[in-house]
């Protein structure tokens, strides 16, 4: 569709970016309602519903010790589930509650809460038993560090798919990105993760262009948003606000991520009615909006590079060339100050100073060529043709006239 097309006796406008990632947002929010609707996801949630939920302060230490880090439980725990931890695997400590009872003296009191005396005056002492909570280090294994028995799944394990100009635009994001990305094996299994510490980003080697894509970006999100001053932010809303700005990228450049990202959005949506991410949505769309402009804006350098010939509105085109050139009435204007110009009518003049112009036809710029008479421009061309095709039409009709005679 055009730009401006009649719809319902009305001009058509072209949503605005702000617009359409309003719209990829909605999107995203009801498919992840879809996913989360369904069977395969229910019986999915009985099974992570026997997994701990890990405090803010134990999630921190988890990235700590291991950022790769996605499920983590005991030792027995994960025996009870069918997997067991791989031998010389290290664990991952965590602070546990560990209650405790002592045996106490205390006073006795009466109905209105005062003290009993005995006989002698004294307060009447009995044994009490009390429930304290302590705290205690334990030790935790990740799903990576374990084999077994496959827990249930929703989605896809890995995109597939290849990205047009990809070199390009792992370039672009490595350049936007603010802390250093590089490639590794990472053991774990997992796709990619911010090292909190170090300051880096790791993605796993080896992924398909659009996997490998989306975790770039998924992990760029986290370096942006929840770098040093993120302490008070969850786990569920760094992973909401990670995977639902490299969907909605991704999305806007035309790649589709929604059989990984939905369920993955639903591993981190803990309610039904979706609380999380729907306080997830503004940051998404605003972190969306800024990562898009840095791509768009890094190809708009890059294409400027590669096509020096490429002027921006109004810039003058400088022309150091003096020499005698050929234009047609209607050719773009150039720089032929000095120059012996000879018109479509073969009459030679002296060119006075004008500024190059670029002509637009469609959506393709076109910019004058033929200025120091090096090449001619399009519009010269069409000029000559006419002029040509007007002195063949008219040696037709006096060839017609003289076979007439």
């Amino acid at each position: 569709m055009d730009e401006k097309s009649a719809k319902n006796g009305n001009e058509y406008q072209r949503p605005s970016n702000e617009e359409k990632l309003k719209e990829l947002t909605d999107k995203l929010q009801d498919g992840v309602k879809a996913v989360r609707d369904s069977a395969e996801y229910k019986k999915l949630l009985a099974t992570m519903a026997k997994f701990p939920h890990y405090s803010l302060n134990n999630c921190m230490l988890i990235a700590m010790q291991k950022p790769d880090a996605t499920l983590c439980q005991g030792y027995n725990a994960w025996k009870k589930m069918g997997r067991y931890v791989r031998k010389g695997e290290k664990g991952i400590k965590v602070i546990a509650p560990s209650p405790y009872t002592i045996q106490k003296e205390v006073d006795v009191l009466d109905s209105k809460g005062r003290p009993v005396l005995d006989q002698d005056g004294e307060p009447v002492k009995q044994t009490k038993e009390l429930n304290l909570m302590g705290f205690k280090a334990e030790t935790t294994f990740d799903i990576s560090q374990t084999e077994g028995k496959e827990l249930p799944r929703v989605g896809v394990d890995e995109l597939k798919g290849s990205i047009d100009k990809y070199e390009v635009l792992m370039g672009v994001l490595k350049d936007i990105s603010p802390v250093p990305i590089g490639f590794e094996d990472i053991k774990s299994g997992a796709k990619g993760y911010y090292h909190t510490e170090d300051k880096r980003i790791a993605v796993q080697q080896g992924m398909s262009e659009l996997q490998t894509l989306k975790t770039c970006i998924h992990e760029i999100t986290h370096a942006m948003l929840h770098g040093d001053n993120a302490a008070d932010i969850s786990k569920n809303r760094k992973e909401l606000e990670a995977e639902g700005t490299a969907s909605i990228v991704l999305s806007f450049m035309g790649y589709n991520t929604d059989d990984y990202s939905y369920p993955y959005l639903c591993g981190y949506t803990s309610d039904a009615d979706m609380k999380e991410l729907k306080a997830s949505l503004g940051t998404i769309r605003q972190t969306s909006s800024r990562i898009i402009k840095k791509i768009e804006d890094k190809l708009g350098e890059i294409y400027k590079e590669r096509n020096p010939e490429i002027v921006a509105d109004n810039e003058p085109v400088k022309n150091d060339a003096k020499e005698s050139v050929r234009v047609g009435d209607d050719s773009p204007f150039r720089d032929t100050a000095g120059c012996t110009v000879i018109g479509a009518d073969g009459k030679a003049t002296k060119a006075e100073s004008v500024v190059a112009e670029r002509k637009i036809l469609g959506t393709v710029r076109i910019l004058p060529d033929g200025w120091g008479g090096m090449k001619q421009s399009l519009l010269d061309n069409l000029s000559i043709r006419k002029n040509q095709i007007k002195n063949d039409t008219a040696a037709k009709v006096v060839k017609k006239d003289r076979e007439v005679c």
